[in-house]
C-alpha cells in the first residue's frame, strides 16, 4: 500500500528536482530543433549527446569534480561516435572493434561511481551508433550534433543549478533527514520482542550505512562557504548549515553509542517498557520525518514534545528500581535503560533544535538561542575518484574484479550482436520490420543490466524485464486511446522526468518509464506501432537472457571478497580502538591533534563496515552453494558493528570526566590485542586470550573486550590471519 507521505518524500526530493533538470535539459534540443524547421533525426541527434551529459550530471554533485564529469562525459561521447561510426561501414572491422571498446570502456568502472556512469555513456553512443553504415562526413556531422546537444546541456546545468542552489541544498539535506527517520524506525524494532533481533540488528546496520554516507555526503562547500562571498542577510545558508550540524550531532548521538539489545530484553522481562522505548523511537522517527518535508519546503515547524506518555513509562521503572534489589542482569539491563532513558531526552532536545531550522528566517531569529559549538562537517566516506593512468592499467588483470566485468560486458555484446545480425537477416517481410531494425536494443539491454556482481546483474535483469513488460502494456493503451500530437509531447516530457527521478530510487519503475518515452518518440515517427512495441519487449528479453548467461562467464562471486573484508574491517576497528587510547591518554596541549586522528579511523569503520555489510548482502542473494559460512559473517558484521560503537560511546564520555578511569585504557588494550592476535581456534581457548571478568568491573568495558574475543574467534574459525593480504578488495566499487 502507498503511504502519502512517501508520495510527498518524493514530490520533495532531490531525485524529482534533478530528474525535472535532467528531463528538461535533455528534450530542449529536439523540441528546438524541430520547431525551428528541422529534421527529427537532427533534433534527437542532439538530444541523445545532451542525454549523454545528463546522465552524469546527478543530485549532488557540483563544484569543479561535477563540472569535469559533463566535460569527461561530452569528450568520451564524441570519441566514442567517430570510432564506432568510422567502422560502421567495414562488416568484419566492426566486429573486431566493437566487442575491444566494450572492454575498454567497461574498464573506466576501476574510477568508482562517476567512472562506471561515464563508461556507460560512451557504451550508450556506441551502440547507438553502430545502427546502420556511416561515411565519414556523416560521422563528422553526427559526432556534431552530439557535441552540441552536450555543449547545451552543459552550460544548461550551471545556469541552472547557479538559479536553484539553495533549493538543492535544502532537498539533500531533507534527504538525509529521511534517511535519519528510516534509521530510528530500524533501531526501534530492536525493542520489539516480536521481530528476531539478528535480522533487526542487520536492517539496523544496513539503515546506518545509509543514514550516515546520506549525511557525510552532503557537499562540504555548501555548509563552509566563505563569510566574505556570502551575500549580506542570506540567512538561508546559514539555516541550512545550522539545520545540517544539528542533525549531524544527532546522529552522532545514536551512532556512536552500543546498547546491548538482547541483555535489555532479557534482563527488563517488561513489555509495557519495551514497547514504551519502541514506540517512543518510532513517534521521533515520525517527527523527524515532519522536520524533513517541512525543511525541503521551508516551512516552519513548531516545537512540541514527543512521545511523552511512553518517555514517563519509561522514568516510573527508573524509580521503582531504583530502592528495590536485582539480580546482576537486572541491574545490568537498568543500567542500560538509564542510558537509553538520557538518549531519548537529549534526542527530544535536539528534535526541536533541528525544528527551529526548517524554515530560514525562523532560523535566524533563534541562531543565538541554539548556537553552540559544533563540529565542522567531515568529509565524505566514500572514495574519491583518483583519475590516473597507472589505475586503470593495474586494474587489466584476470583476477581482477572489473577485468572480469568487462570480459564479461564484451563476450555479452558480442553474443547480443550475432542476434541482431540474426533478426535482421530473418524478420525482413514488412509485418515483422521493426524487428529486424530494431535489433540492436538487444546490446542496449545488455550494457544496462550487466553490473560487477552476479547478484546486481540478476536483480537488475527481473527489474528490467518486468518494467520493459509493464511499460509496453502502458504504451499500448496509450496508442489506442490517444491520438493527439500534443499528449504524446506531454507524455514524453513526463516520463522524462520520472525516468531521470527514479533511476536511483526504484530500477523497475525507471524501466517502465523510459520503456514509455522511448515507444513513444517511435509513435511519434511512426504512428501505429504495435510492432514495435513487440519488438520492444522480444529485443529485451532476448537482451537479459544473454546478461543473464554471461554472468556465468568468470563470476565474481562476493565470497571470494567477505575474507578480505573481514580483515580490512578488523584492522579499522583496531585503528578505532589505537586512536580511542591515545584519546584517552592525550594531554589537554595534544588534544586536537588526537581529535582529527579520532575522526579519521571513525571514518575508516564507517566505510569498513559499509563496504563489509554490503557485500555480505550480496552474499545473500546469490547461489547457495557460492555462499561461505553466511552464519559467521553475519556474526562478524553483528559484533564488528557493536566493538565499533561500543568503542565510540567511550570515547564520546571521556571529556566529561575530570579523570580518565585506568581501567578504559586497560580494556582498550586489551581489546586490540584480542584483535591482533593471530591464532586458531583451539589457541583461542589458552588463558591469555581470556577475559576474565574481574579484569574489568564496567559493563560497557565488558561488553568491549567481550566483543573483541567473539571477533577474534570466529576470525580463527576462517582461518584468516591478521596479515592478510589486501589487494583483492581494493578494485571493489560497487
Amino acid at each position: 500500500m502507498i503511504d502519502w507521505r512517501d508520495i510527498q518524500r518524493f514530490l520533495y526530493s532531490h531525485y524529482l528536482m534533478t530528474g525535472v533538470r535532467q528531463a528538461v535539459g535533455a528534450l530542449t534540443p529536439a523540441v528546438v530543433i524541430v520547431a525551428s524547421g528541422h529534421s527529427y533525426s537532427t533534433g534527437l541527434t542532439m538530444t541523445i549527446g545532451a542525454l549523454c551529459v545528463a546522465i552524469v550530471d546527478q543530485a549532488g554533485g557540483v563544484g569543479k569534480p561535477a563540472r569535469n564529469g559533463m566535460l569527461l562525459a561530452m569528450a568520451l561521447s564524441v570519441i566514442s561516435a567517430l570510432l564506432t561510426g568510422l567502422v560502421s561501414p567495414h562488416f568484419t572491422l566492426m566486429w573486431l572493434v566493437i566487442p575491444i571498446l566494450t572492454f575498454l570502456f567497461s574498464m573506466l568502472s576501476v574510477y568508482g561511481a562517476r567512472g562506471a556512469l561515464l563508461g556507460f555513456v560512451s557504451l550508450l553512443i556506441m551502440t547507438l551508433t553502430m545502427r546502420s553504415p556511416m561515411t565519414i562526413s556523416d560521422v563528422l556531422v553526427y559526432a556534431g550534433y552530439l557535441l552540441g546537444g552536450g555543449f547545451f546541456y552543459f552550460i544548461y546545468s550551471l545556469v541552472v543549478r547557479r538559479f536553484f542552489k539553495v533549493r538543492e541544498k535544502r532537498e539533500s539535506l531533507s534527504s538525509a533527514l529521511f534517511s535519519m527517520a528510516d534509521y530510528l524506525r530500524a533501531r526501534a524494532r530492536l525493542y520489539d520482542t516480536r521481530q528476531d533481533i539478528d535480522l533487526s540488528y542487520r536492517d539496523l546496520i544496513r539503515a546506518q550505512s545509509i543514514v550516515v554516507d546520506a549525511v557525510q555526503n552532503i557537499d562540504k562547500g555548501w555548509f563552509e562557504e566563505p563569510a566574505e562571498t556570502r551575500m549580506p542577510g542570506n540567512f538561508e545558508s546559514s539555516g541550512t548549515f545550522r539545520l545540517a550540524t544539528a542533525l549531524q550531532r544527532l546522529l552522532t548521538s545514536f551512532v556512536d553509542t552500543r546498547t546491548d539489545f538482547a541483555l535489555l530484553r532479557k534482563g527488563l522481562q517488561a513489555p509495557a517498557v519495551l514497547n514504551a522505548m519502541h514506540e517512543t523511537l518510532v513517534s521521533m522517527a515520525d517527527r523527524m520525518g515532519q522536520i524533513a518535508l517541512n525543511a525541503a519546503r521551508n516551512k516552519s515547524t513548531p516545537a512540541q514534545p514527543v512521545a511523552q506518555a511512553s518517555l514517563e513509562i519509561i522514568r516510573r521503572e527508573l524509580e521503582e528500581s531504583a530502592n528495590g534489589q536485582a539480580d546482576p542482569d537486572k541491574s545490568n539491563a537498568l543500567l542500560i535503560l538509564r542510558q537509553v532513558y538520557d538518549r531519548f531526552c537529549r534526542a527530544q532536545a535536539m528534535l526541536n533544535e533541528l525544528a527551529l531550522h526548517t524554515f530560514d528566517t525562523q532560523s535566524s531569529l533563534n541562531a543565538a538561542a541554539t548556537q553552540q559549538a559544533v563540529p565542522p562537517l567531515s568529509g565524505s566516506l566514500l572514495m574519491q575518484d583518483r583519475w590516473h593512468l597507472g589505475l586503470y592499467f593495474s586494474s587489466l588483470r584476470l583476477n581482477g574484479v572489473n577485468c572480469r566485468h568487462a570480459l564479461r560486458v564484451s563476450v555479452a555484446v558480442l553474443l547480443a550482436m550475432a542476434l541482431s545480425y540474426a533478426m535482421a537477416q530473418v524478420f525482413q517481410g514488412e509485418a515483422l520490420k521493426a524487428i529486424g531494425t530494431h535489433g540492436y536494443w538487444v546490446v542496449l539491454t545488455v550494457i544496462v543490466v550487466m553490473k560487477p556482481g552476479f547478484a546486481l546483474t540478476q536483480q537488475r535483469n527481473g527489474w528490467r524485464l518486468g518494467g520493459t513488460l509493464i511499460g509496453c502494456c502502458v504504451a499500448l493503451v496509450l496508442f489506442h486511446f490517444i491520438h493527439d500530437s500534443a499528449w504524446y509531447l506531454a507524455i514524453l516530457f513526463l516520463f522524462g522526468v520520472l525516468g531521470y527521478a527514479f533511476v536511483q530510487l526504484n530500477y523497475l519503475v525507471s524501466a517502465l518509464c523510459n520503456t514509455v518515452l522511448v515507444l513513444t518518440a517511435f509513435h511519434l515517427l511512426s504512428p501505429g506501432g504495435e510492432m514495435v512495441v513487440g519488438a520492444r519487449f522480444l529485443d529485451t528479453l532476448l537482451g537479459c537472457t544473454v546478461a543473464l548467461l554471461c554472468s556465468y562467464i568468470l563470476p565474481t562471486w562476493e565470497a571470494r571478497f567477505l575474507p578480505g573484508l573481514a580483515n580490512e574491517l578488523k584492522a579499522a576497528n583496531i585503528r578505532l580502538l589505537e586512536a580511542a587510547k591515545v584519546l584517552a591518554e592525550a594531554p589537554q596541549a595534544a588534544a586536537g591533534q588526537s581529535r582529527k586522528a579520532w575522526s579519521s579511523a571513525q571514518q575508516g569503520v564507517y566505510v569498513a563496515l559499509s563496504r563489509f555489510s554490503a557485500s555480505y548482502y550480496r552474499m545473500m542473494s546469490e547461489p547457495v552453494r557460492h555462499q561461505l559460512q553466511p552464519a559467521v559473517f553475519n556474526h562478524l558484521m553483528i559484533e564488528n558493528h557493536a566493538l565499533a560503537m561500543q568503542t565510540m560511546h567511550i570515547a564520546s564520555t571521556l571529556h566529561s570526566q575530570p579523570e580518565v578511569d585506568p581501567h578504559i585504557s586497560d580494556a582498550l588494550v586489551q581489546a586490540r590485542r584480542l584483535l591482533e592476535a593471530s591464532a586458531t581456534a583451539s589457541q583461542w581457548q589458552d588463558e591469555h586470550l581470556s577475559v576474565k571478568d574481574h579484569d574489568v568491573s564496567n559493563p560497557g568495558l565488558q561488553q568491549l573486550t567481550q566483543a573483541a574475543k567473539t571477533i577474534g574467534l570466529d576470525m580463527a574459525r576462517l582461518h584468516l590471519q591478521a596479515d592478510a593480504p589486501h589487494d583483492h578488495v581494493k578494485e571493489t566499487p560497487r
